[in-house]
């Protein structure tokens, strides 16, 4: 009987070590605020954010600020378990068919400061192989001091989540929660 090993290059937790390293280069190299691994309810206008997050699948997000209330978010990720969809075949362990990709508008319904938090809807779409389905939702994020900030968002997609983040400084954000996006995060702001 003869048994043939597939191997590749990088897999999907290489693709998120190198992922994190440049994060941590970027941080390192742009001073601003830090954000989330999910989507953050506070939109600023000609703020970029990146996020990383690793835990059931690894999920790479870019956001860009278009204005004070609205801005473009895209993600790219892995779904090990296929959450979204249903399993392309038994025991699917391949990288490429776990493929998950996915991009919304969010409109800012309401400005968060030290007494309440900020609000934004999410619109727009998420596939793998299997199809394309609306991701939809409410994103909130509150600051409890300023370096804690929780967020649940309330998403039907791969942006939903509940999550808390700590500003290691004004560039890096780790974060933890339960989340579309992986268990654990890092965010940054350029």
């Amino acid at each position: 009987m003869r048994h043939v090993i597939r191997t590749r290059a990088a897999g999907p937790v290489g693709y998120v070590v190198w992922g994190l390293m440049l994060a941590a280069l970027v941080a390192a190299l742009w001073p601003a605020v830090a954000r989330a691994s999910i989507p953050d309810a506070d939109i600023r206008a000609g703020y970029n954010e990146a996020g990383f997050g690793v835990g059931n699948g690894a999920f790479g997000r870019l956001a860009v600020g278009l204005s004070e209330r609205g801005g473009l978010g895209m993600y790219v990720g892995t779904d090990p378990n296929d959450v979204y969809f249903s399993d392309f075949g038994p025991g699917d362990r391949d990288f490429d068919s776990d493929l998950v990709v996915g991009g919304h508008y969010m409109h800012q319904f309401l400005e968060g400061n030290e007494s309440r938090p900020s609000i934004a809807g999410v619109f727009g779409a998420f596939a793998n192989r299997s199809g394309m389905r609306p991701e939809l939702g409410l994103a909130t994020s509150y600051a409890f001091a300023p370096q804690w900030v929780g967020r649940a968002n309330f998403v039907y997609g791969p942006s939903w989540g509940l999550e808390v983040g700590y500003r290691f400084s004004p560039t890096v954000e780790g974060t933890i929660g339960i989340t579309g996006m992986g268990l654990v995060g890092l965010g940054l702001r350029f």
